[in-house]
């Protein structure tokens, strides 16, 4: 697939009516889902046969790619019931139910490792060698102190790669450098990504505004 066909496909996605600032919701544009997807596939050979943990999945611009381009399975996680049903009828549209299992949880409360382990016991049955690679585009934390945090913590109990993105400032860099070792990562390598978000709650001033994240490839400490 090209990525301009991945591109056409999220676009035509539904999207959040109502977004919640609550929860910091906002859309991970097309473009953006499309670069992020085709590096961690084709550059970095993530994807084939791995199994997928899409951490804050909204309505599942990162999953449906994932599932296009060809992972093994993957397992959405959202706090949020009306994400959920939106995600799903997505799922729908492209007849993509069978791959992706959905689980609603609040990561700031509680662990979603035994669920994690009860999804993918067959899967590793099947595959000794599948890896659990997680994907997370959280909560920057703005409105919620500390949301990002907790997705990282989750992930790192079950992952063997993670790809989290997190605002690209000088602050939160270093806070991360020393933050992620500290949780049980090892931090491979930092690159940039361009977010373009539209205007969502009335706060804000611009049709749409571009933002520079930083994507964390991380692995748990041996």
């Amino acid at each position: 697939m090209k990525k301009s066909e991945l591109i056409n496909i999220i676009q035509g996605l539904k999207v959040f009516s109502n977004p919640k600032l609550k929860y910091e919701q906002y859309i991970t544009d097309a473009i953006s889902t499309a670069d992020l997807m085709f590096h961690l596939t084709f550059t970095k050979g993530d994807l084939q046969n791995n199994i997928i943990v899409d951490l804050g999945c909204g309505s599942g611009n990162l999953t449906v790619a994932a599932a296009i381009l060809g992972a093994k399975k993957i397992i959405s996680v959202d706090i949020d019931s009306d994400a959920i049903k939106i995600l799903k009828e997505n799922l729908t549209t492209y007849d993509l139910q069978s791959k992706v299992e959905i689980i609603q949880a609040d990561l700031q409360k509680e662990s979603i490792l035994p669920q994690i382990q009860n999804i993918t016991k067959k899967d590793f049955l099947e595959n000794s060698k599948a890896k659990i690679v997680v994907i997370s585009n959280p909560p920057f934390g703005v409105r919620n102190k500390g949301v990002d945090v907790a997705f990282l913590k989750q992930a790192l109990q079950f992952a063997d790669v993670i790809y989290s993105i997190h605002l690209a400032n000088t602050k939160t860099q270093v806070y991360l450098e020393e933050k992620i070792p500290k949780l049980g990562g090892f931090i491979l390598e930092r690159s940039t990504l361009y977010l373009t978000l539209k205007h969502t709650y009335k706060h804000h001033n611009k049709a749409q505004k571009s933002v520079q994240t930083d994507i964390y490839r991380i692995i748990p400490r041996k």
